[in-house]
């Protein structure tokens, strides 16, 4: 028996090789894409840790005027040092800084606030007394927890 040429076969091998190919190709261009997403992801973050890292070491700039302007006299130069102080602390609000607000009579929190003191006195237990220095957030991760006095109570 002899065999019979088919004159397809070489045109069938051909086409799963470029099907084949094709596959290929479009594998590669999602592995690309998919790279150049991460990579975007990664540099967004890195971003992001520097903006954090640098709003960090600026922060007791801050707590540095408030606690000048408690000494300060209430004149026109102090006027003026606060609106620079207003003017930075605008700023980093507007790339992502957030206060800890803290009211005395709020609960402590470890998570937000740090114990300086314990102080006896007569409010509950565990509750702020007073404010030291302020706390600090950026993107909802605490960078400084607020200083707080903290009742021990009588």
């Amino acid at each position: 028996m002899t065999k019979k040429h088919d004159p397809s076969r070489p045109v069938r091998a051909e086409a799963g090789k470029i099907k084949e190919l094709e596959n290929t190709c479009k594998r590669i261009a999602a592995d690309f894409d998919n790279y150049k997403k991460r990579n975007e992801e990664m540099r967004g973050e890195l971003i992001e840790f520097a903006k954090a890292d640098f709003i960090t070491k600026i922060t007791p700039v801050l707590d540095n005027f408030r606690r000048a302007f408690q000494h300060a006299p209430n004149d026109e130069f102090s006027k003026g040092v606060k609106q620079i102080e207003k003017q930075l602390e605008d700023i980093l609000i507007s790339e992502g800084l957030e206060r800890i607000n803290i009211k005395p009579g709020d609960k402590f929190d470890c998570n937000f606030h740090e114990a300086i003191s314990c102080e006896p006195n007569n409010h509950p237990v565990d509750t702020i007394i007073a404010e030291v220095e302020s706390g600090w957030k950026y993107k909802n991760r605490v960078l400084k927890p607020a200083k707080v006095r903290v009742s021990k109570g009588k």
